[in-house]
């Protein structure tokens, strides 16, 4: 049994970390990167949509009308393109949404005191001068 485990050992075949194995660092999915360049040839990346909804800007959007005879049987679809605007509560899920684009949620941190008062005088001052104004 152990001849077997070193013959693969020396084969690479136990698995774990291997150098060169993986994908680059950096490097982004081929499906991502597609996806990334048609949304840039349409001119609104999602973030910058939902940040024209937040506002209140209106959006163009295309529908097809279908037509109808008396009897129900199809005439004919027509593409139609009309500017819509969001009420106040999709203005602002579409707010919520684009946040953390924009605005990126503060880390937390935490704060080692020790038994000496001074010690905990200090550390309030350094932690009240470093906050924004």
């Amino acid at each position: 049994m152990e001849k077997k485990t070193k013959v693969r050992a020396q084969m690479g075949q136990l698995g774990g970390a291997r150098p060169g194995a993986g994908r680059p660092k950096g490097s982004t999915q081929k499906i991502t990167a597609l996806a990334r360049e048609e949304a840039m040839a349409t001119g609104l990346l999602p973030h910058e949509w939902l940040l024209k909804v937040s506002r209140g800007e209106g959006i163009v959007h295309k529908r097809w009308v279908v037509k109808y005879d008396k009897r129900g049987k199809e005439l004919g679809r027509e593409l139609v393109e009309e500017e819509i605007y969001a009420d106040f509560a999709t203005r602002l899920d579409a707010a919520k949404a684009a946040a953390p684009f924009y605005a990126p949620k503060l880390a937390a941190q935490s704060v080692t005191l020790t038994d000496d008062p001074k010690t905990l005088v200090e550390t309030l001052k350094t932690l009240a001068g470093a906050l924004p104004v």
